[in-house]
């Protein structure tokens, strides 16, 4: 095999490895944001569990159960800005996956029409070899 096509397999294997990369970090990167959507779903629980606050009837219980529950909402919203966060963050990365995948096919589809002509070329270099001995046996044969 000549050495252009050795080249290409190896840029191939670096963009089919730099694929797998970033299909782990968007691995990473989704499972980061199903821990923010399980931390502002656990949130909404705890906030649930703990009730109205005026039904905590002494007036210092009714303050604390609302201080609470502000806490509480703003812990979520603080989680649901780092789901947001990681979402499009995790779209960036997606975009960046797609368009190494599609680089590595433009090298995948190179690679082979390359391939294709070295063992055109090849054929044709072995039936002109086996022609000319054809030919030469052939004049000996006459002689």
């Amino acid at each position: 095999m000549n050495q252009p096509i050795r080249q290409l397999d190896l840029l191939l294997r670096l963009r089919e490895r730099d694929g797998e990369r970033l299909e782990t970090e968007l691995a990473a990167k989704r499972r980061l944001q199903e821990r923010y959507r399980r931390n502002i779903e656990r949130l909404d629980q705890l906030s649930a569990a703990s009730g109205p606050s005026a039904a905590a009837g002494h007036p210092a219980l009714a303050l604390n159960c609302a201080g609470y529950k502000s806490h509480l909402l703003g812990l979520r919203q603080s989680q649901q800005q780092d789901l947001q966060l990681a979402q499009a963050d995790a779209e960036v990365s997606r975009s960046r996956l797609q368009d190494a995948r599609r680089r590595e096919e433009q090298v995948k589809l190179l690679r082979e029409e390359r391939l294709l002509e070295w063992r055109t070329e090849q054929g044709r270099a072995e039936q002109k070899r086996t022609d000319e001995t054809a030919g030469q046996a052939w004049l000996r044969g006459r002689g």
